[in-house]
């Protein structure tokens, strides 16, 4: 009676776990992150202020098209590395998360992978901020400017 037991439970268990699909996880992301601010304006220039809730880098003037700011971080052992920004000319500005680590979507991950680096590029041009897509080679419009008053 107890061998039946056993067996009919054993048949059952692997019925069952023939029936549950396998699901691929994401494969981890890089252990290193580089973010870059980049001024991509066409006459002003750009102040650029990075921070996360235990790191403050400081306030940093872009002059001129092409300069940029950049910081190297490696992911905190909770998984919880978030890292903001506002950007500044002397007629608009954005504040804007510049780095947080997904473990739902991969939305940024995707965009910031570059080989097996994790490299963020946030590119402020005329009309907004900019993130390199490196998979689809693009920079895509992710935040407008706020018109100051």
């Amino acid at each position: 009676m107890i061998k039946n037991i056993v067996v009919f439970f054993l048949f059952t268990v692997a019925l069952v776990g023939a029936q549950v699909p396998r699901v691929a996880l994401p494969l981890p992301g890089p252990s290193r992150y580089y973010v870059h601010v980049v001024n991509g304006l066409s006459k002003l220039g750009l102040l650029v202020h990075c921070q996360s809730k235990d790191d403050d880098l400081g306030y940093h003037r872009l002059l001129n098209h092409g300069d940029g700011y950049k910081w190297n971080f490696k992911v905190n052992f909770w998984e919880t590395t978030l890292y903001w920004c506002k950007l500044e000319t002397p007629h608009a500005y954005v504040s804007f998360e510049s780095f947080w680590l997904e473990t739902q979507h991969l939305w940024l991950r995707d965009r910031c992978k570059h080989g097996t680096v994790g490299t963020c590029i946030w590119t402020a041009k005329d009309d907004g901020i900019y993130l390199r897509n490196f998979l689809a080679n693009v920079d895509e419009l992710i935040h407008k400017w706020i018109y100051k008053r």
